[in-house]
């Protein structure tokens, strides 16, 4: 015994260590990620604050030139990101697009360096930085993503940059710089603008409903957060504390956050758990804020243009108005065309749902939604409804003898032979369950359902569907009737069953209406 469980026991051994040792592994190439994380971000205030030692020289233009360069390689990980499947490329393409214009309006900063003040350009491609931004938070999967769409969309970026850029234009002065008194009001606008996008990223995070999505925006959203917070000292803290060595740190911080973007998107490239939140106030909130964003971009944008921009002025915040609408009246549409859609779909369900997958007719709770429909009907104006409860003679013994598939191939033939008897569009069939049918007469009395299932008998027996066991050696079927008289809708089912009990009691064959039963179809002449 002992020499048979041996190799079992060794098997499990070594199972337990290859496991331990991929446990390690992984935890090893983990340690050394982050490891890698922490070396990257302390890079840059190695640099900034060690190379000026080094030189033997003050270096404060340092700051900005790592600034720039944190921010290209940011903005080229998230382009490379995008044409992948990471994550949403939507989202990290704008990601990459709004880092670019950062990274244009940096350079453009670093390229005036020499002056006391920024042009004015600068400003508009660093404001200019969130809309794409805006955009990827305001575009939820609830709206177009047409050609026609993109278009609208790339247009209206394009006028907001305008509008921005009219918007400031009289903040310069005569060479292009922003006046030094307009610094704080701008500086307080960056703020305000890192704030809006921090907050519609985190509703899309709080709205995500999959893994890719709430894994992209968690991490653009961190990403802001970091940087609205980076932005805000950068901008006030020198100022507020009059510090030259807090305001070289200030001036660190940017560089650090687009350094720890990258850590971000290479360390969620991949899928992870994720359970759907029930956060439907998030989701609702997500797919209604886009117009009103959107309409508050292009009225706060608006608000600088003055009367000094002429005709301009007026012909852009025109078109970024109609560019709106335009959207608007888009989004509306495809709304519509999606309800449409969407009922036609439920319609189509519907349908499917009421009707029997074997013989195509309507199922039993077709039925027993138009019984309940006629007897409205037959209370409403004081008609009768007539009830047909049908069976097919000794199906069991049919089945046992013949097998399912012909089985089932003579409860189709029955049902189309039914089918084919009544004359009226009102007149309703379906399967009832098994081999029985029930069929619906309104505004129909007894005799008249008579001579409906007189009819029946006689079209099921001359069809001649072979059973050597049946009446005749073929198939037949009983049938009983029920007149509604102030009865519901069970107490009418009710009643046609039992009707349909003494029908077969009666030989079979035939139909049966209140304590009568009707002679056999077979034995009429």
């Amino acid at each position: 015994m002992a020499d048979d469980d041996g190799p079992a026991t060794v098997d499990r051994g070594r199972m337990a260590q290859v496991k331990g040792a991929g446990a390690s592994m992984e935890s090893g190439l983990g340690t050394r990620r982050y490891v890698g994380y922490g070396a990257l971000l302390l890079v840059p205030p190695i640099v900034q604050f060690g190379l000026p030692w080094v030189v033997g020289r003050q270096m404060p233009e340092l700051a900005y030139y790592l600034m720039l360069l944190a921010a290209l390689m940011a903005s080229a990980t998230a382009l490379g990101y995008s044409r992948t499947s990471a994550f949403d490329r939507r989202t990290v393409f704008c990601l990459a697009l709004g880092l670019g214009l950062w990274v244009i309006g940096m350079g453009n900063a670093i390229a005036n360096s020499d002056a006391e003040q920024n042009l004015i350009s600068t400003y508009v491609y660093f404001v200019s930085y969130g809309l794409p931004l805006l955009y990827a938070a305001v575009a939820t999967r609830d709206e177009p993503t047409t050609t026609s769409r993109r278009l609208v969309d790339g247009a209206l970026l394009i006028l907001l940059v305008i509008l921005c850029y009219l918007g400031v234009r009289d903040l310069q002065d005569d060479r292009g710089f922003l006046r030094s008194q307009y610094e704080p009001w701008v500086a307080l606008a960056f703020d305000a603008e890192n704030v809006l996008l921090f907050m519609a990223f985190l509703v899309r995070l709080l709205a995500a409903t999959d893994e890719r999505e709430y894994r992209s925006f968690r991490t653009v959203t961190i990403f802001l957060g970091a940087y609205a917070l980076a932005s805000a000292l950068h901008n006030h803290v020198e100022q507020l504390t009059g510090s030259v060595i807090v305001g070289a740190i200030a001036d660190a911080l940017p560089t650090l956050v687009f350094m720890f973007l990258i850590c971000l998107l290479h360390g969620n490239r991949n899928p992870g758990t994720f359970e759907l939140a029930d956060r439907i106030w998030a989701r609702r909130l997500a797919a209604s804020f886009a117009p009103g964003i959107l309409l508050a971009a292009i009225f706060a944008l608006s608000v600088g243009v003055r009367g000094s921009q002429g005709v301009l002025g007026q012909i852009v915040l025109a078109l970024a108005m109609l560019t709106y609408v335009i959207r608007v009246v888009q989004t509306q549409f495809w709304f519509a065309a999606t309800r449409d859609r969407l009922a036609e779909a439920l319609a189509a369900v519907e349908r499917v749902s009421l009707l029997d997958e074997l013989t195509g007719i309507p199922n039993r709770r077709a039925f027993e939604s138009a019984l309940r429909e006629r007897l409205r009907e037959s209370m409403r104006e004081h008609k009768p409804v007539s009830a047909l409860m049908i069976d097919v003679d000794r199906f069991k013994i049919f089945n046992d003898s013949r097998g399912h598939l012909d089985g089932d191939a003579a409860l189709k033939a029955v049902a189309r032979l039914l089918a084919g008897t009544l004359r009226r569009p009102a007149d309703f069939i379906a399967r009832y369950g098994g081999e029985e049918f029930v069929v619906l007469l309104p505004n129909t009395a007894e005799d008249g359902a008579q001579v409906v299932a007189r009819r029946m008998n006689r079209s099921v027996y001359e069809a001649a569907l072979a059973f050597d066991l049946g009446i005749d050696q073929r198939v037949t079927v009983s049938i009983g009737i029920a007149t509604s008289s102030e009865l519901d809708a069970e107490g009418l089912v009710r009643r046609a069953d039992d009707a349909l009990y003494r029908a077969k009691a009666g030989g079979r064959n035939g139909y049966a209406a209140a304590a009568a039963v009707e002679r056999p179809v077979a034995s009429l002449p």
